[in-house]
């Protein structure tokens, strides 16, 4: 059975009339070109994030975003310098190069070896000759102690210690060099101590502290003397050295002044400084030197003391003890 066209198209009508009299349909696409090419999207997208947002609510404001500047090319600022073309034969430096820096000063050459040092290495490497020829530039005494001191190290830098005939021979040959300096050292008194006996070098009885002496006693002060070098002198028994030394002592009371006393030489003749020559004569240098000097107390009590004064044979080198108290009673 056919059913004519217009009897289907009565129920649409019919429930047309129920609906609203306007229907609108919103559908939002993407711009084909922008759907099909997502790059050309990203680069659309970025430009308008460049713009300012748009406000929120009427009569505000947005400040635009800052906006990167390019950046800049070195390149256009400064134009590159075209290189020139290499010589024939390849490239030649000649100088230093140019550039912001100066050029690097040659180094300094080193400074020479001290002879002294450049002496002991002669002495090590077993060449004397060389080692005497290097200490010409010091002066004749600097000459004489380092040819004497220099082998001395050089042996003992590899001598056997523990061998008592090595150490022995390093120690005397030690010892020369330091009785050759002595001679030039100043002279120094020590243990300068008014005593009751003497019996050589260290060998004494102290005076007892405090205890005074009496008109008509003896003193006697001891003193010890170093660097007074021997000399190679003949003596009347056959001895081989003599130490000499040059003595002037004096008395002082309380009030400083000189108190006579007997002239070693002749008693009868009273003296304010007696002055007398210590002379040893030995077999051999000796070291160990001691001065006596013996003299009657002042008769009259009271505080005195005692000074002595020690020279070398030139009088260029003088020592002097300090003054020793002591005390003289009543009868």
């Amino acid at each position: 059975m056919t059913v004519p066209r217009r009897l289907l198209g009565l129920p649409v009508a019919a429930a047309a009339l129920t609906l609203p009299a306007c229907l609108s349909f919103e559908a939002t696409l993407a711009p084909p070109v922008l759907r099909d090419r997502p790059a050309e999207k990203a680069v659309e997208l970025a430009k308008k994030d460049q713009f300012a947002e748009l406000p929120s609510r009427p009569g505000e404001t947005t400040p635009k975003r800052a906006v990167a500047p390019p950046p800049k090319d070195a390149s256009a600022r400064k134009p590159i310098e075209p290189v020139p073309p290499a010589p024939p034969g390849g490239i030649k430096v000649v100088g230093d190069p140019p550039g912001p820096f100066p050029p690097t000063p040659a180094a300094a050459p080193p400074p020479p070896e001290p002879p002294l040092l450049a002496a002991v290495r002669a002495f090590a490497e077993g060449k004397p000759d060389r080692a005497i020829e290097i200490l010409r530039a010091l002066d004749p005494a600097n000459q004489e102690l380092v040819l004497e001191l220099v082998p001395v190290l050089t042996r003992g830098a590899t001598a056997d210690l523990a061998d008592p005939a090595a150490a022995a021979a390093l120690a005397a040959e030690v010892d020369a060099v330091a009785a050759r300096l002595e001679a030039r050292a100043p002279l120094r008194v020590g243990n300068v101590t008014l005593c009751r006996r003497v019996a050589g070098f260290g060998r004494y009885d102290p005076w007892p502290a405090g205890q005074p002496y009496r008109p008509g006693d003896h003193a006697q002060l001891y003193l010890e003397v170093q660097n007074l070098a021997p000399l190679p002198v003949k003596g009347p028994a056959g001895e081989t050295h003599l130490t000499h030394a040059r003595v002037a002592a004096r008395v002082l009371d309380a009030k400083g002044t000189v108190v006579p006393v007997p002239d070693p030489a002749d008693r009868r003749r009273p003296l304010g400084e007696v002055r007398f020559d210590k002379k040893l004569y030995t077999r051999g240098p000796v070291r160990d030197v001691h001065v006596l000097y013996a003299f009657p107390v002042p008769p009259a009590p009271g505080v005195y003391t005692v000074t002595v004064e020690v020279a070398d044979p030139d009088g260029r080198r003088v020592a002097q003890t300090p003054p020793v108290e002591f005390r003289v009673a009543g009868p």
